[in-house]
């Protein structure tokens, strides 16, 4: 009969008294329930790690996910929030998460902002500029409006200074134009409040944004039913059809084909505060 070496033996006695203290039982991780943003950046690959988990990659959507401690999904859903289409749709370009921001540092909707940079260019960062034109960007706004809107937003909040493109290159960037734009659009729903329009949405702010302060208060004010030429008297068959409109298009078929562009955005309101 063979014979266990003492030393072996008590190595194995003192494992059984960790195992029983139960020093080398592994750590307990309870299951907890992660909130996935909507719309993650497209370029982006995003993995979030813990201690004790397993590694999980989010999908572009708004979900909500309980991972146990093995890292297994055990379940998921659709999260409720306020998210409008065209936020999504900003949210899609590398620079929207930060547009977004920079628009509730001035509290104005992110929504609103979306909907404006849609409409205005599908979210792309266009250059049109050029001969005696300065209207160019994601928000397409010209460089008198954009150096006007900007500097008022960077007064009204010092913090965003950080954060933006500074000189006439800033004109061109969309997380520096969206400060700009967020401002304008925030002008915008003062003055229709000051008309007033109790709380103005991205929808009747369109106008202020497309035609300038008059205009926008006229057609918010207008009937459906009157032209848009009638309403905006300032302006010529040749400059109503540059903006897409014919002489004998509505007000309120002008409102309806913008909040079709604009999806779920149009009716949210432009002031978060």
């Amino acid at each position: 009969m063979s014979h266990i070496p003492l030393s072996y033996r008590r190595t194995r006695k003192m494992t059984i008294v960790l195992l029983t203290c139960g020093i080398m039982s592994p750590a307990v991780v309870n299951a907890q329930t992660i909130n996935v943003p909507g719309g993650l950046p497209t370029h982006v690959n995003a993995t979030y790690q813990e201690l004790g988990l397993g590694g999980w990659t989010p999908d572009t959507s708004s979900t909500t996910q309980t991972i146990n401690g093995s890292g297994t999904v055990t379940s998921s859903g659709a999260t409720s929030g306020s998210d409008s289409d065209a936020l999504q749709t900003m949210y899609q370009q590398s620079w929207g998460y930060e547009a977004a921001q920079n628009a509730q540092a001035l509290g104005v909707n992110p929504s609103a902002l979306a909907a404006t940079c849609v409409v205005e260019s599908g979210c792309t960062n266009l250059y049109t500029a050029g001969n005696g034109n300065t209207i160019t960007g994601a928000f397409q706004m010209s460089d008198g409006t954009y150096n006007e809107a900007l500097q008022q937003a960077l007064a009204s909040n010092p913090e965003l200074a950080s954060t933006i493109t500074s000189g006439t290159a800033g004109q061109q960037d969309p997380a520096t134009q969206a400060v700009a734009a967020a401002q304008y659009l925030k002008d915008a729903a003062t003055s229709l409040q000051n008309a007033g329009i109790t709380t103005p949405t991205a929808l009747d702010t369109r106008a202020y944004y497309n035609f300038g302060p008059s205009n926008g208060t006229n057609v918010v004010r207008a009937a459906d039913d009157e032209t848009m030429a009638s309403v905006l008297s300032n302006m010529s068959a040749s400059d109503l059809a540059k903006n897409g409109i014919s002489t004998t298009e509505t007000v309120g078929e002008w409102k309806s084909a913008v909040a079709t562009k604009m999806g779920s955005a149009a009716y949210q309101p432009v002031l978060t505060t």
